[in-house]
């Protein structure tokens, strides 16, 4: 076939034969200009027609040497067509169809695999009634080829989709510094407290982890916006901002460390590093967190225990019942809780005033954990220790003895039996109770030793502000009824004032056998102080000045319950009860290191979210769209395709065996993402990343490939 430009159109049927077959197709030129598949179509024709062979010549593409031609030798000229088909025999006619429809399947697998745009110089010549089959898959190629192009437009909403991350961490972190505040107040939960002892320290750890992983993902996505917004700009930034959000957040500072000392955004990126490790590390002291967490049986009041309180009967005076004495209440302070007498300066810091408290006693079982509530006395007690300057009795009333009982006090403290040896005046007026003490046998105060006599301690307490309130009581216990021991006792309400000067004074003086008495302080243990005094003393050996006033105050306090159990009304009633093992209810809080760690945690993660909500702001003030360019930042595969079809590639031919660092020295240079400057003028842009003079601005509602 001379001419390279040809449309063939081959036309077989063999005397005898029972059917005709029409085959057309197209060539296209070596080397030239793409094309839509070629078409093939086979036409049935008239069983009458006679066996002939035809090629028609129509201008249209060449073929490629590796495919079949067809020589015109075969057809030597259009006059003799004829003579040439009369002087064939059937079996050479039909060799003859063979070989063309050979030819024409490799035409139309070559045509097909080796194409993949239109050419739309191309002309194709339809020859049989089929050819809409040709055309047909020339549009099937042509939409796979365009399938990849969008409509780039952003708005607000976009912009604020894009940026869901960093806002809920930003909402997640402030519901979560309120809840932490609301754990101060040791909120009562319907759970059981060993279901969160065994899984809400693992709860709040998670939940704290959660928030420091959203956390880092609205950072990285508000970096990416900054970068991404940087990269699309008329001046461009460097490539390497690609590479360094993709970085794990400990490597960061690492892969800033990796650029050249050269590189302009090597200094900003080792700087920035430091707020991902600094957010990372902040995952250490979730289980400081964790473990701070604790929680406490809460039973609602659903049971009654048997209980006795005292009152104030005005139609009843006070009776002395001779029990307890000052021999029994020196054992009870062996076994008592500091908590279960109120709030004592010795338990309790920066608290300037005793309040004893004295509740309802239990007479009946529980459980432990158990509280009751009902009547009960409190009163507000105040102790000043001197020393005394000498041993005369103006040197005791100097010290705080009352004057009256000066002398007879000194006199009881000289002439004690035991080195040991705590003297009483007790002096009511004005419904205030003043209570002296002069403790003998203590060395604190010093004294002459020709003498023979320390100079004494004299402590002056005075008990104000009794009052009728209502009083809740937990106790304690092992189990066994002998094990029941009182807790801590709890303030409800106030009931009014209550009577000193006939009761409670009455209950004193009869309980130290006053008004003005002396006992001894026997030790429980060689070597050791009377329990009264175990609260003035850090070792229960011997009495520390610093801490004597607060223990007298303790100590008084515990005299206080006894002389209303010895004076006052008794009476027998149900208190109500809330027992904990039919209420499935619990108090829960954290401690004060917990609570620390948690704001700390939790601080730092709101500023972090509040400054990547921030960043989307330039994204939604920017004139033209840059979410190509933040895509580039977070996706790697994005990057390396966008990447791959630039110009800035041409510089990596030779580092396909290099190291990371050396590979992202070389891709640290300035670029630009945008539109080309090659495609402004056509209908479909294309996006690349390039220099930034080769690169120009996205526009909204443009389309881009």
């Amino acid at each position: 076939m001379e001419d390279n430009n040809s449309a063939v159109s081959v036309y077989a049927g063999p005397n005898g034969s029972r059917d005709g077959h029409t085959v057309s197709f197209e060539t296209r030129p070596v080397g030239g200009t793409r094309f839509s598949p070629p078409s093939v179509s086979i036409d049935q024709s008239s069983l009458a027609r006679k066996s002939s062979l035809k090629l028609h010549k129509a201008p249209s593409v060449a073929t490629e040497p590796s495919e079949q031609r067809i020589d015109d030798t075969t057809s030597s000229s259009k006059s003799g067509d004829a003579s040439l088909a009369a002087r064939r025999e059937p079996g050479e006619s039909t060799r003859a169809l063979h070989h063309i429809r050979g030819s024409s399947k490799n035409l139309a697998f070559d045509a097909v695999y080796k194409t993949s745009t239109i050419d739309e110089d191309s002309v194709v010549v339809p020859i049989s009634s089929t050819a809409s089959h040709s055309v047909t898959a020339s549009q099937s190629v042509a939409s796979q080829a365009l399938g990849n192009v969008r409509v780039v437009t952003e708005t607000v909403s976009t912009v604020i989709y894009e940026g869901r991350w960093s806002m809920v961490s930003l909402v997640l972190n402030i519901i979560l510094i309120a809840l932490v505040s609301e754990l101060r107040k040791s909120p009562v939960l319907p759970v059981d407290a060993e279901i969160i002892q065994h899984y809400g320290g693992v709860t709040l750890e998670i939940v704290l982890l959660y928030s420091n992983i959203l956390t880092m993902t609205g950072l990285k996505h508000g970096a990416s916006a900054v970068f991404g917004c940087a990269l699309a700009s008329k001046k461009g930034f460097s490539l390497a901002a690609c590479g360094f959000l993709q970085t794990p957040s400990l490597r960061k500072y690492k892969f800033a460390q990796s650029l050249s000392l050269t590189s302009p955004s090597r200094r900003i990126l080792e700087r920035i590093s430091f707020i991902w490790i600094a957010v990372e590390l902040l995952k250490l002291i979730t289980p400081f967190c964790a473990i701070a967490l604790y929680a406490k049986s809460q039973g609602s009041f659903n049971d009654m225990s048997d209980c006795v309180y005292f009152v104030q009967d005005d139609r009843f005076v006070p009776v002395d019942r001779k029990w307890p004495t000052m021999e029994v209440e020196a054992g009870v302070s062996e076994y008592v809780f500091g908590t279960s007498l109120g709030v004592m300066r010795s338990e309790v810091a920066d608290v300037n005033v005793t309040v004893a408290m004295f509740p309802p006693s239990l007479i009946s079982a529980l459980n432990d954990g158990d509280i009751i509530t009902g009547p009960g006395f409190t009163a507000e007690i105040s102790t000043v220790c001197h020393c005394a300057t000498g041993i005369t009795p103006s040197d005791i009333a100097n010290a705080g003895v009352h004057p009256s009982q000066a002398a007879y006090s000194l006199y009881l403290a000289q002439n004690s039996t035991s080195q040991a040896r705590l003297t009483f005046g007790v002096i009511s007026q004005n419904q205030t109770l003043q209570i002296s003490n002069i403790l003998a046998g203590s060395p604190i105060c010093g004294g002459d030793p020709d003498a023979g006599f320390a100079f004494p301690v004299v402590c002056s307490t005075t008990i104000s502000n009794h009052r009728s309130a209502e009083l809740q009581i937990m106790f304690r216990t092992d189990g066994t009824t002998a094990s029941i021991a009182a807790d801590t006792v709890q303030f409800i309400s106030d009931n009014g004032p209550s009577d000193i000067d006939n009761w409670l004074a009455f209950a004193f003086t009869k309980l130290v056998d006053g008004p003005v008495s002396a006992f001894t302080l026997p030790p429980q243990v060689p070597g050791s102080l009377n329990p009264l005094l175990w609260w003035t003393s850090p070792n229960l050996i011997s009495v520390d000045r610093a801490l004597l006033e607060s223990g007298v105050e303790t100590m008084y306090a515990i005299l206080f319950k006894a002389a209303i159990q010895r004076s006052y009304v008794a009476r027998a009633t149900q208190c109500p009860r809330m027992n904990v093992l039919i209420s499935h209810r619990s108090s829960i809080t954290i401690k004060s290191e917990g609570i620390i760690c948690a704001m700390l945690l939790l601080t730092v993660q709101v500023i972090v979210s509040a400054c990547s909500v921030a960043m989307f702001g330039l994204w939604i003030i920017s004139p033209y769209p840059i979410g190509p360019a933040v895509r580039a930042t977070r996706e790697f595969v994005y990057f390396l395709v966008l990447f791959s079809s630039s110009n800035l590639a041409v510089n990596t031919c030779e580092l396909g065996n290099g190291s990371t660092y050396a590979i992202w020295q070389e891709l640290d240079v300035v670029a630009r993402i945008g539109e080309s400057i090659h495609s402004l003028d056509q209908l479909v842009g294309q996006l690349v990343v390039d220099k930034p003079s080769m690169v120009r601005a996205m526009k909204n509602g443009r389309k881009y490939m």
